[in-house]
């Protein structure tokens, strides 16, 4: 998403300039707002999402402070951003919406990448239904660009993998683009291991996988990386090899507690059980420790 870039990076503009003894014009020192929004951005790369929260609530007040409509929208996706992946749903939705009502009101262009992060919000609050819908009517606009319809693809994706669907999973799976690379080729690689695992095979699908989380890493995309992860813990779990399977959900809830994430808890229980019924102490161990550093 345009918003918030993932990977901090520092450009450096190279100038031409005439022999000349006038001294080069000095660039306009940062705003407070714009100093906190790059603050901001560079503690949601690190994963420091509850602190990028707390930038960008600052931000925000700034922007609204300066009665900016632009800004306004942009702190306001990129807050619900934030608290999405913190889990807090509610919040989320609400600054979405107020962006959407800054947008209408101060005459801006309609913005569909609001609307594919309302559907992935009710996608990761468990309510698919309402997801699918959104989606559905994000897919039918025409004037939605390549990455913002493809992420919206792969999404719906991932809500017919949950329900088993093989037709619609296979559907949005083939519409990514094939010969898109980055994050699209990871997409697809993960659509295809939800279907294999969902048609029974169970090799494809944990080879698949494995390649995802390898993508996503090498992306810095630890959110992406450990849903992979959970998806082939459980697709091992349902073929049987249970020490597998709790090796990749310890994997999953490990990284994911490292950064608040909601469901990092229930990786690293099953894991816990898993370890105890296949007696892998070590892997027992570990679970427990990190479970009881989260505390309740």
């Amino acid at each position: 998403m345009r918003r918030v870039l993932i990977a901090v990076m520092c450009a450096m503009l190279s100038v031409l300039t005439a022999c000349s003894s006038a001294p080069k014009p000095q660039a306009a020192p940062p705003t407070e707002r714009q100093s906190l929004d790059r603050s901001a951005r560079l503690a949601f790369a690190q994963g420091q999402y509850a602190q990028a929260a707390t930038l960008y609530e600052a931000a925000l007040e700034q922007a609204l402070a300066e009665d900016a409509p632009g800004a306004i929208v942009d702190t306001r996706f990129n807050l619900a951003l934030c608290q999405t992946y913190l889990g807090q749903y509610e919040s989320a939705l609400t600054q979405v919406a107020q962006a959407e009502a800054e947008r209408a009101r101060r005459g801006l262009p309609g913005d569909p990448e609001l609307q594919l992060l309302t559907g992935t919000i009710h996608y990761r609050a468990g309510e698919p239904g309402r997801a699918q819908e959104i989606l559905d009517g994000l897919l039918q606009q025409r004037d939605v660009t390549g990455a913002t319809r493809a992420k919206a693809h792969f999404v719906a994706g991932l809500i017919a993998a949950d329900g088993s669907a093989s037709g619609p999973l296979r559907q949005h799976m083939l519409a990514l683009q094939t010969d898109a690379g980055g994050n699209v080729q990871a997409d697809r690689f993960e659509l295809e291991g939800r279907l294999a695992g969902i048609e029974g095979d169970f090799d494809r699908a944990l080879g698949l996988l494995d390649q995802v989380v390898i993508l996503r890493g090498t992306e810095r995309d630890y959110r992406g990386m450990v849903r992979a992860l959970a998806s082939a813990g459980a697709i091992a779990q349902q073929d049987g090899r249970l020490q597998a399977a709790g090796s990749y959900l310890l994997r999953a809830g490990r990284s994911a507690a490292q950064r608040g994430e909601p469901e990092a808890r229930d990786w690293l229980v099953r894991a816990q059980t898993l370890g105890v019924q296949t007696r892998d102490d070590a892997l027992t161990t570990e679970a427990t420790s990190i479970l009881n550093s989260l505390g309740d």
